[in-house]
């Protein structure tokens, strides 16, 4: 998953942040009637295009509609999520807001405070008595969305939990002589990664077992060096890499890491174009659909990707799995990152200007996913034609994923991909392994369990520490990732004093500072 960068917010931020204060809370006639509205059952809301989309195409949506007597009519913004956020900030400053608006959350704790923004604390309360129980119960929302004075300016979207996958060729390891099941270590991995070289790299020089997209520096899970935070301590980049691009560098199984990764690009095991950065996500994915390549760690529906994309075309005998998450020499799980429960890029904001009985609407709709009958709708639909309940009280899916997510663009199907920003809502993580094609559910049913996974957290930031956490990371993250790669490819001398001399590096540059913002922003988040 790609984090955005707040710099292009931050920028326009404190333009749009003094043209609102200069504005007050005035504002177009027009947008004052699209803001009081005309129906206390309906209200707008400006989105991203893409996740307008979505809604239309979505049945349990329509269902929730009519169960509530509430519509929304949704304005599609820009397809970037970059461009809409920018566009929020020009809404702010013409006075052109809609009734309610996806924003971040970086956003709202600027606006809301500034009359922008609705603070729905006393709202909540009062019209969404569900969401308020919600919120009670989950204490580390209720800190993220209330803002330091105390509001809350907007809600944040639910994340299911999930994380990278090892998928692999399973015909290629057949063919090899490779027992799956004995991939058990970081040795065992490295051993099926030479052996798949001597079995296919003997007459394919284009042959590298292991590939990826993006930074090859993913796999800080696999030796314990992933960048961390906790009230205690701030270990390595974390925001915006808590996933992709983690490592704390600092850590002894960062060196461990390099070494092994060296090993690989010395023995040809590893992509070398990959480890330049100059291998794209395209490139992967042919290396994957023509045979070049047999193993990846990558976003938890890849495997599956490839086979609906060209694989058993190209080939066959083509067919993907997923390996289980590796064990360090004490038979342990190495814990895999996560991603975070709570997305600060996702946030349903409700214009101040609204009236109360508006902003009721707006939260009665909102609260009606916080239900029984909400969860359940939104995660597994309508009993009968989208599940039904097994003698043993779970629900089963009726309906087929395949089928449904093949459905044409426009046309209405049954889809449960929580993943994406459709409402404000809680996730049902069982529902939502379930509700993916065999292959992936059943991976994702073994293997995203607690004792595998290393929960990752969304920071709140002040605006200062916004800002400054920015430019720090803009220049010490590419540097961070560059000199690991180059150490890899034996670019510059892979030892104990060079390493240091690294790190030494990356702390002038400001990694310890980074550190220091990232632990004060913690503990002002959740406390501690």
């Amino acid at each position: 998953m790609k984090k955005i960068s707040r710099r292009s917010f931050l920028m326009a931020a404190g333009a749009a942040a003094a043209a609102a204060a200069l504005a007050g809370c005035g504002g177009s006639s027009s947008s004052q009637a699209a803001a009081s509205g005309e129906a206390s059952n309906s209200y707008t809301m400006f989105m991203r295009s893409t996740y307008v989309d979505w809604l239309k195409e979505l049945k349990w949506y329509d269902v929730a509609e009519e169960r509530t007597g509430i519509h929304v009519e949704y304005i599609s913004g820009p397809e970037d999520a970059n461009d809409v956020y920018s566009e929020v900030d020009q809404r702010v400053i013409s006075g052109d807001l809609p009734d309610a608006a996806m924003t971040r959350l970086a956003q709202t704790n600027v606006y809301g405070p500034q009359g922008v923004f609705a603070d729905l604390a006393p709202y909540i309360a009062q019209y969404a008595p569900n969401l308020q129980a919600y919120m009670d119960a989950n204490p580390d929302y209720k800190n993220l969305v209330t803002s330091a004075d105390g509001g809350i300016y907007g809600l944040v979207k639910e994340n299911p939990i999930f994380a990278d996958l090892i998928g692999y060729r399973v015909d290629h390891f057949q063919k090899a002589g490779i027992d799956p099941a004995t991939v058990v270590t970081i040795n065992d991995f490295t051993n099926a990664l030479r052996t798949l070289k001597d079995y296919y790299g003997k007459d394919n020089v284009n042959y590298y077992p292991l590939c990826g997209r993006e930074s090859c520096i993913r796999f800080a899970a696999w030796f314990g060096c992933p960048s961390s935070i906790s009230a205690e301590a701030s270990h390595g980049i974390y925001q915006g890499h808590y996933k992709d691009g983690s490592v704390d560098i600092k850590s002894d199984g960062a060196y461990t890491m390099i070494e092994t990764m060296k090993l690989w690009y010395d023995e040809g095991l590893i992509n070398p174009e990959w480890v330049a950065g100059t291998f794209a996500e395209a490139d992967w994915e042919a290396s994957m659909l023509n045979g070049n390549s047999s193993v990846f760690f990558d976003y938890y529906n890849r495997a599956e990707w490839f086979m609906e994309n060209g694989g058993p075309d190209n080939d066959p005998d083509y067919q993907m799995g997923v390996l289980d998450y590796l064990k360090d020499e004490n038979g342990v799980t190495m814990k895999n990152l996560t991603s975070t429960k709570y997305l600060d890029e996702c946030v349903t904001a409700v214009n101040a200007k609204c009236s109360e009985e508006k902003i009721k609407t707006i939260l009665t709709f909102i609260d009606y996913f916080y239900t029984e009958e909400g969860i359940e709708l939104a995660n597994y639909g309508v009993e009968g034609e989208s599940f039904e309940v097994a003698e043993d009280g779970s629900k089963q899916f009726i309906v087929d994923y395949q089928t449904e997510e093949a459905t044409p663009v426009g046309e209405k199907r049954w889809s449960f991909l929580s993943d994406r920003f459709t409402v404000c809502k809680p996730v049902d993580n069982e529902a939502f392994y379930k509700w993916n094609a065999p292959l992936i559910s059943e991976a994702a049913t073994r293997l995203f369990i607690d004792e595998n996974l290393n929960p990752s957290y969304t920071i709140k930031f002040t605006d200062e520490e916004s800002r400054e956490l920015s430019n720090l990371i803009a220049s010490v993250f590419d540097s961070q990732m560059s000199g690991l790669c180059q150490f890899i490819n034996g670019s510059r001398t892979f030892d104990r004093d060079e390493w240091n001399a690294y790190i030494a590096e990356m702390d002038a540059l400001g990694l310890s500072r980074i550190e220091e913002i990232q632990l004060e922003a913690y503990k002002a988040t959740y406390g501690g």
